[in-house]
């Protein structure tokens, strides 16, 4: 990390610091359809806070994946409308637009602290008095562990809340092969794991797998197709996601076999999501910003990891035509 970037993160760290002693209730959001990181971020801020102050109320709220509930995190507290009401402080974590927030009361809070690592979105989608947003940073974990880790020493880092950091690390990482991933990086998770991490079980409960997700696995490779241009792409279609028995956050689970072929650029999954009636997209590169096109879609997120949404199939012609552009014009 440059000097600017570490003195940045030192006062936002001390004016987050702040917030959380001079307030005794909070409620803290991710994004929806959660990821290891979101997860990571949202349960290690709560258990460090918890820890480190226990007399203070932390609510942690959301919706559920059954892949990572409660296998890896507790499941989501359930709040009523009167708990949103009475006062007290939003903390967002992994979450850049107010539009993927997770059981949105924002408008309920006194104040709104955002934890973040994406880039900033349009300035109607933003929201927070306090944003600790810091876009080259590969995690929302990995923010979060760096400002526990930069506490003094009576401020105490549990094996609880460094084991949820960490698997957000890896998580967002991908076991730290993405590009964005950097010394800082591995010498945050090495003192994470000195903090009794152990990472066997962590990675044994993160990837162990079953007979249903290798038959996702076994679709994806019966069912890909490739363009001129190098673009994998994968469909389930709503009869594929009840055939498959599986839910609309699965779509994307083998998207990194695809990414990791030689003569492939980029990777979409497209997955039908039941909910929403539309169709769910993950788009994953080794080098393309992918990151442009799915802000034409109405997505966004990372250069190399981004999403977004199709209303139909009917625009999918349109999303490929335009990741095969990507990638001409990075040949030329």
């Amino acid at each position: 990390m440059d000097a600017q970037l570490i003195k940045d993160m030192h006062d936002a760290f001390n004016k987050m610091m702040k917030v959380i002693k001079e307030n005794d209730r909070f409620i803290i959001y991710r994004h929806s359809s959660p990821d290891f990181d979101a997860l990571g971020a949202q349960m290690g801020l709560a258990t460090w806070i918890k820890d480190n102050f226990p007399d203070k109320t932390i609510h942690f709220v959301g919706d559920e994946d059954h892949n990572l509930i409660p296998l890896l995190f507790p499941h989501m507290q359930q709040l009523t409308e009167a708990d949103f009401m009475k006062e007290h402080v939003a903390i967002t974590v992994d979450v850049a637009d107010s539009k993927r927030v997770s059981c949105n009361h924002l408008n309920l809070a006194k104040y709104v602290l955002k934890i973040d690592h994406h880039n900033f979105p349009p300035k109607e989608l933003d929201f927070g008095q306090l944003k600790v947003v810091f876009p080259t940073r590969p995690a929302a974990s990995e923010i979060l562990a760096l400002f526990a880790l930069s506490r003094p020493k009576k401020f105490i880092l549990s094996k609880e809340a460094a084991t949820y950091l960490y698997i957000g690390i890896i998580g967002d990482t991908n076991r730290f092969l993405y590009q964005d991933t950097d010394s800082a990086t591995l010498r945050i998770a090495g003192d994470l794991l000195d903090c009794g991490v152990d990472k066997t079980e962590v990675y044994h409960r993160m990837y162990q797998t079953d007979m249903r997700r290798l038959n996702l696995l076994k679709f994806c490779l019966n069912n890909y197709k490739v363009t001129d241009a190098g673009i994998a792409y994968y469909v389930f279609d709503k009869k594929d996601l009840e055939d498959l028995c599986m839910t609309t956050n699965e779509g994307n689970l083998h998207i990194n076999v695809f990414r990791d072929l030689g003569n492939v650029k980029a990777v979409a999954s497209i997955t039908y999501d039941n909910d929403k009636k539309d169709y769910r997209v993950s788009i994953r590169s080794r080098n393309l910003v992918v990151d442009k096109v799915a802000k034409q879609f109405n997505g966004g997120g990372h250069d190399f990891a981004a999403g977004c949404r199709i209303s139909n199939l009917s625009q999918l012609s349109e999303l490929l035509s335009k990741l095969d552009q990507l990638a001409s014009d990075a040949n030329n």
